[in-house]
């Protein structure tokens, strides 16, 4: 599905665009994206088609997926405007092409596959994150942007709040669920390795909970479990208290976040890209979905749960401050941010 000429997604474009810092560095530029229709890669790469028809930027526009018939669903109303790259990147990367800039947005990003595949997820991190260097090297690539997560950051007390990115917390490595945050996190140390011992620019960001309209149907996380059940009219069942603390951010702040640190961060470091003033608890934010869609919260913790599926962080609150001193300003609520989701897919649903 693609939401490129919806109204309302198409104002979220905007204000990425608009929020980008000097954004005129990206003009001219050949940029590849991993993960091109997972949630952050397909708005990455609709942003830039976005930024090319409004200001003729003469972005070349690489876009990489597993599943060439997933890409050209995606992207079915731009397919003339983008480059397809049918590529595993677990694997060698195979391709010819020469870019300037990689943003590596591919990974497992879902909580049951960390119990049902963890070694994919490992791979899917480490090894991808190796072979796109390693394609970088070769290619003399201007820089790579890796997208990790605020997971790294592992389990902190609550006085640490927010987290800022020198910070680190403590990781049970005997925990199945931790696959995602470790191997994120030696994929970081990938990144800072090739700079070091290589001279490449890497750069590191670091999301907070996103949440946008363009979550896939493989995506299990709790918010886009919880966008489905309202549309569809059914109450939201929290399977637990709903207390775990969140930064929040937005998907066109995620992405104008992830361009400007392009743009104007510093190599060999990180970056968190969030919205401090977004914190709120799960239950909260599944709440505000609730009354912004017409549908009640309950809660349901009869149900078992994997375990190896659920994070033991109890408090996930990652600070702005480092991004917003070189100019980013993230600017959508968790309130604002809901009731656009809902505008999109209901918008969506009229054509069907």
């Amino acid at each position: 599905m693609t939401f490129y000429n919806n109204k309302f997604y198409k104002k979220d474009l905007e204000n990425t665009l608009d929020n980008i810092v000097d954004v005129n560095k990206l003009f001219h530029k050949k940029i590849l994206i991993t993960g091109a229709t997972g949630l952050i890669g397909s708005t990455l790469v609709e942003s830039l088609l976005k930024l090319n028809e409004l200001e003729n930027a003469a972005i070349e526009i690489f876009a990489l997926g597993r599943s060439k018939e997933r890409l050209e669903q995606r992207f079915s109303t731009n397919l003339k405007n983008i480059h397809f790259i049918v590529q595993d990147v677990s694997n060698p990367i195979n391709s010819d092409i020469t870019v300037d800039i990689v943003i590596h947005a591919a990974s497992n990003a879902n909580p049951k596959a960390y119990s049902d595949d963890p070694i994919g997820t490992i791979k899917g991190n480490v090894h991808a994150t190796l072979n796109l260097l390693d394609y970088c090297k070769q290619k003399s690539v201007e820089q790579f942007i890796f997208i990790s997560s605020g997971e790294v950051y592992g389990e902190l007390p609550r006085e640490k709040v927010p987290f800022t990115e020198e910070m680190a917390g403590y990781i049970n490595s005997l925990e199945v669920r931790s696959c995602y945050m470790l191997s994120k996190k030696m994929s970081e140390n990938i990144c800072i390795s090739y700079s070091h011992q290589y001279g490449l620019i890497t750069k590191i960001v670091r999301l907070s909970h996103v949440f946008g309209a363009n979550y896939t149907s493989k995506d299990t996380r709790a918010s886009a479990s919880f966008f489905v059940e309202a549309l569809e009219g059914n109450d939201i069942i929290l399977r637990s208290l709903g207390n775990h603390l969140r930064s929040y951010v937005y998907i066109s702040d995620a992405a104008s976040g992830i361009l400007s640190v392009v743009t104007v961060g510093e190599p060999m470091e990180a970056y968190n890209v969030t919205n401090t003033s977004n914190t709120v608890t799960l239950a909260d934010f599944a709440k505000t979905i609730g009354q912004s869609a017409g549908v009640s919260v309950r809660f349901d913790i009869s149900e078992s749960v994997d375990p190896a599926s659920v994070t033991p962080i109890s408090f996930a609150v990652l600070s702005d401050e480092k991004l917003r001193l070189k100019n980013w300003q993230p600017q959508i609520t968790v309130k604002t941010g809901i009731e656009r989701i809902i505008d999109i897919l209901r918008e969506e649903e009229k054509k069907l």
